[in-house]
């Protein structure tokens, strides 16, 4: 629940964050020097209006999204992205580069989030009005993809091994998975599936792509912990340094009735 205690008075010491997902959007926050502060509100859309309609009812509903955060993140999850390194990134070009990726949609609004550890830049996309009302309703918001926060904590892990890192994030319908070698992004994709045996189809032939060594490099898993059974029980055969990660708030108490995803844990782990 949102607690009472965020008030306008004191809300500029909390970071917040409002996830964005087709059905619902997630509200939560804290204050870095607080281990009790952490909040967490999940927030279903109506599934008769549209998005944009539910969007604004959410917002204009509870007071807090007018107020002033030390920072405010807005997390788009989805599977339309891309990334460009920076020495060849050129910002007028970003629909050009994003178009060659994916159908042109007149309208979405191309996002460009840079990722300095990486060396890289994030395209993403979103729909152009809700873009424009959240910019309208927010002060200030920083528009990310909700892969960022995992490739930029994993990188830093990458730094101090030799062998390779594989990671691959779970969701209900599609799974993002990246390899990093000594701080350096190998591969980063996102895939449909619908059943354990397409995960396991995709994780194999992303080993192979990659020259995943299946005896000496590391491989981890988070999501659903019966899915990640599942996944490592036939992974565990042909890659030696496999476990599954149940990452959970560790610096703070959480009070609510909704357990975190691993890109909100590591948003707050990353410093965005």
């Amino acid at each position: 629940m949102i607690p009472d205690k965020l008030t306008a008075d004191i809300s500029e010491k909390y970071k917040v964050s409002i996830r964005l997902m087709p059905d619902g959007i997630s509200f939560w926050g804290y204050i870095p020097s607080e281990k009790d502060s952490f909040f967490m509100e999940s927030i279903p859309f109506d599934n008769n209006l549209t998005m944009l309609e539910a969007l604004k009812n959410a917002i204009f509903e509870f007071p807090c999204f007018s107020f002033i955060y030390q920072s405010l993140h807005v997390v788009c999850v989805g599977e339309k992205y891309t990334m460009v390194p920076d020495h060849v990134f050129v910002e007028e070009d970003k629909d050009v580069l994003f178009d060659f990726c994916f159908p042109k949609n007149h309208s979405q609004k191309v996002i460009i989030q840079p990722v300095s550890a990486l060396n890289a830049f994030i395209l993403f996309n979103m729909d152009e009005d809700i873009y424009a009302f959240l910019v309208r309703s927010l002060l200030n918001p920083q528009f990310i993809h909700s892969l960022s926060p995992l490739l930029i904590t994993w990188q830093r892990k990458s730094l101090h091994v030799f062998s390779k890192l594989m990671h691959v994030a779970i969701h209900s319908r599609s799974i993002d998975v990246f390899c990093m070698d000594q701080g350096n992004l190998l591969f980063v994709n996102s895939y449909h599936y619908t059943n354990v045996n397409d995960v396991i189809y995709y994780i194999m032939y992303i080993c192979k792509q990659t020259g995943f060594d299946q005896l000496e490099d590391s491989l981890t898993i988070s999501g659903k912990q019966d899915l990640c059974r599942e996944v490592l029980s036939v992974v565990k055969k042909y890659v030696k340094k496999s476990n599954s990660l149940q990452q959970k708030l560790t610096d703070y108490q959480n009070t609510s009735s909704h357990e975190p995803t691993i890109d909100m844990i590591t948003l707050m782990e990353c410093g965005l």
